[in-house]
């Protein structure tokens, strides 16, 4: 298996290479992993790196990078099991003593448990947060700086008040814009853990909806039999591309692809070596998001029991059939009301396509069960904010019969993981393996294959 590309921006250009702190903080931990990677006769070494590391200020780690400058990259592109192995390897002061020191470092590299990685990420995001307002308020006219400050509040919308179960920011960077992953659940114990991955035009400043659709997930999981502890990741870990022409290629689904590879495999590592059960491991996905998950399970074995499309951009041809996924079960839906998704597939198949081999599930409602329509390309529509007519989503509408049929029409449309819609409840129960099968015919609600655009009904 091909070892994933660690965090990049846009440009391709390292993470760390953009923030000379970051990279000073986290060669502690890179010179400790080189370490590690070493033969075993290197292992008195690693005590010897890191204690002189442990005496070094920042300024002399600036000098060591600067003095090898592949070196830092190499090192923080290893593998996540050999970062689980190191961290396990700190006493629990040591531990403490990185968390409170080196929060802008540690809390985003796989390997590392996920309640430290809470602990450092919102600590990054606060300090991150207060740098942007004073940002912000100096220059108001700098745009860049204010949808930073749009998505950071958002990341924090997701995480604040009062939520069953709690949520923690396994994953946060200050990229432009800022990428983030929260937990619904607890992913140390969790024995099915569910990645919920955007499509285009879903960014961190939609944390809040994002992280919502998770959620839903969490809850119909639990509707439907998944009595098991479970938890749901809203990843927004990569950036998305912006509707549009960039939708129909591939560019950001290969970027994206080896990062959710990543902290998939960043997930089982850290559970192994600490030697829980290994967690049974869904990828639910919309829109573009199909794209980048397919590349990321099609190069990558990473275990994943059920792969949920919906709404589906295409997969790229290189990936001819279901199979070549690595999941146990593949599933694809899409609405009948669904305009969008068939323009990414200008150049990449259809999954629902016979010869594909992926199974087809309903997402347009079904009255006997009381279930909804998915009514157009969306995610999600709804959640308790912009269901309040109250709300600041509506309080802008100034004219009263604008307002009334606004609203209806918001009442009466549903996203692929809105509550209440066949979509969700179906999706649910391909992602929870003690219900891998509804309430009436076993398995969840499917319907034959269809042709792909150009109707072929087979793979040839």
């Amino acid at each position: 298996m091909p070892e994933p590309a660690r965090r990049t921006t846009q440009g391709g250009a390292t993470m760390w290479s953009t923030w000379p702190h970051r990279i000073a903080v986290l060669m502690s931990v890179a010179i400790a992993l080189f370490w590690i990677l070493t033969p075993t006769s290197q292992t008195a070494a690693t005590q010897i790196a890191l204690n002189k590391l442990a005496g070094m200020t920042n300024t002399q780690v600036e000098a060591f990078i600067a003095a090898h400058p592949d070196l830092g990259e190499q090192l923080i592109n290893s593998a996540p099991k050999e970062m689980a192995k190191w961290w396990t390897s700190q006493t629990t002061s040591e531990k403490e003593h990185l968390i409170r020191t080196l929060a802008d470092g540690l809390g985003d590299l796989d390997g590392i448990d996920y309640a430290s990685r809470d602990r450092m990420n919102r600590a990054f995001l606060a300090e991150t947060m207060k740098k942007t307002t004073a940002q912000v308020a100096k220059t108001p006219a700098d745009a860049q700086a204010v949808g930073m400050l749009a998505a950071l509040k958002a990341i924090e919308g997701a995480l604040n008040g009062k939520h069953s179960p709690a949520r923690h920011l396994i994953s946060f960077t200050d990229d432009q814009p800022p990428l983030a992953a929260v937990a619904i659940g607890d992913l140390d114990t969790a024995r099915v853990v569910t990645f919920n991955v955007p499509g285009m035009g879903t960014y961190t400043n939609d944390m809040q909806l994002w992280t919502q659709s998770a959620q839903n997930v969490y809850d119909q999981q639990g509707l439907v039999g998944g009595n098991h502890r479970r938890a749901v990741v809203a990843w927004i870990g990569y950036k998305t591309p912006p509707p549009g022409v960039d939708a129909t290629l591939g560019d950001y689904a290969a970027r994206g692809g080896p990062l959710l590879a990543e902290d998939i495999a960043g997930l089982t590592a850290s559970r192994s070596v600490r030697k829980t059960i290994a967690p049974v491991v869904n990828v639910i996905a919309h829109s573009y998001g199909t794209t980048t998950a397919a590349d990321a399970l099609a190069q990558n074995k990473l275990g994943v029991y059920s792969f949920v499309m919906l709404g589906s951009a295409g997969i790229e041809n290189y990936i001819a059939h279901a199979s070549d996924l690595h999941a146990a079960h593949v599933y694809s839906g899409e609405a009948t009301k669904d305009p969008e998704a068939a323009w990414g597939r200008l150049s990449r198949h259809d999954p629902r396509a016979p010869g594909f081999g992926a199974t087809v599930i309903e997402v347009d409602g079904d009255a006997r069960l009381a279930l909804l329509p998915v009514t157009g390309h969306a995610p999600i529509l709804h959640s308790e904010w912009n269901d309040d007519p109250l709300s600041s989503a509506w309080s802008k509408i100034k004219d009263v019969k604008v307002f009334e049929k606004q609203y209806l029409a918001h009442e009466s449309t549903f996203g692929y993981l809105d509550n209440g819609t066949e979509s969700l409840f179906n999706t649910a129960i391909a992602t929870t393996p003690s219900a891998n099968e509804d309430l009436t015919s076993g398995r969840p609600t499917t319907r034959e294959p269809v042709p792909d655009r150009a109707g072929r009904t087979s793979s040839d």
